[in-house]
């Protein structure tokens, strides 16, 4: 098994990243997301079900079944969904499945109690409109950990002056210039149909799943883990302006 992202600790003990030097199951990500989904559900955590959308490796998602939820992650790239199926034969967890298909196909797997997207809506050119398809397909919850554009133009990512799409405030972001999907499924850290993406504000995301009928909104700072002022301050958060949502229907 080859795999780039995610260290997995298996039912053997085996990791399937050890150079990482971490867990994926110890990450403040994980950690902060299995939080937020214990807030809600209490007791009635287990046997709801969750979907991982662009779940890549599968890490987060094997979490979610080690948590006691039916988790399903979706993956369009074969690389990754191939990653996916050896976790799943080697992890020993029921409950736990994937698909390997376009998270734009999501109401074909519907519906799920709860969502995880991370690190997949900021490479999208549609953003609303994928916000309002998860609306559709999830009853309870979503955790949605992701970029958003600021008034900063940042240093490290190359994204457009201030714009509008969907009706939404932002900035856009070049992806890629390929057509062949042979090559797009090497570009393992792009987006998969559209070409440049678009990332919304922080105070229009947190709008839109107000619209998409969610009550309680919240951004979730513990999952920038133990040193969270200087994250805000001049660490990860400030410079990736990136955060973790999470919208629940009460």
């Amino acid at each position: 098994m080859t795999f780039t992202a995610h260290n997995i600790r298996l039912a053997d003990g085996s990791e399937t990243l050890p150079e990482a030097g971490w867990l994926i199951a110890d990450s403040p990500w994980t950690q902060a997301a299995l939080r937020s989904l214990r807030l809600f559900y209490g007791h009635r955590l287990a046997g709801r079900s969750i979907v991982d959308l662009g779940c890549l490796e599968g890490g987060y998602t094997l979490e979610f079944a080690r948590a006691g939820m039916r988790a399903t992650g979706v993956e369009v790239r074969r690389s990754n969904f191939e990653n996916c199926l050896r976790v799943k034969d080697a992890a020993g967890v029921p409950d736990l499945g994937f698909v390997n298909d376009d998270v734009w196909n999501l109401a074909a797997h519907r519906p799920f109690d709860a969502a995880f997207c991370c690190g997949l809506l900021y490479h999208l050119d549609r953003p609303a409109a994928f916000i309002r398809l998860m609306a559709d397909c999830v009853r309870d919850v979503i955790i949605l950990h992701t970029h958003f554009a600021t008034d900063e133009n940042r240093a490290l990512f190359q994204l457009s002056p201030p714009a509008e799409n969907e009706g939404l405030p932002g900035r856009w972001m070049h992806e890629h210039d390929l057509d062949d999907t042979s090559q797009l499924e090497a570009h393992k850290w792009t987006s998969w149909s559209n070409k440049r993406s678009f990332w919304p504000t922080k105070p229009a995301l947190i709008q839109l799943l107000k619209a998409c009928g969610f009550d309680m909104i919240y951004e979730q700072y513990d999952m920038l883990g133990l040193d969270i002022r200087g994250s805000m301050e001049s660490g990860y958060y400030h410079q990736q302006g990136r955060g973790m949502f999470v919208a629940m229907r009460t």
